[in-house]
């Protein structure tokens, strides 16, 4: 039955991949793709401190922050 869909052989399929190792990039393109991967690595860790950011604001830190900065109204307490 595969006969009949087309003359494909199983092993032309194996050939196409097996076309020998790409040439060596020059020296400029090696350094046009780290500057690329850098760039991409500090979009996207800017872009995951924006979220965190936004997600961690939207929490209840009033009152942890109170606690933590022992606000004024509790400093006049401990002094009367």
């Amino acid at each position: 039955m595969a006969e009949e869909e087309g003359d494909v052989d199983e092993g032309d399929v194996f050939l196409a991949f097996a076309q020998g190792p790409s040439p060596p990039r020059g020296p400029l393109r090696r350094t046009l793709d780290k500057v690329f991967f850098i760039f991409l690595a500090l979009f996207l860790t800017l872009l995951m401190l924006e979220a965190a950011y936004k997600l961690l604001w939207s929490l209840p830190w009033a009152k942890f922050g109170d606690w933590l900065l022992w606000t004024p109204q509790k400093e006049e307490e401990l002094e009367l």
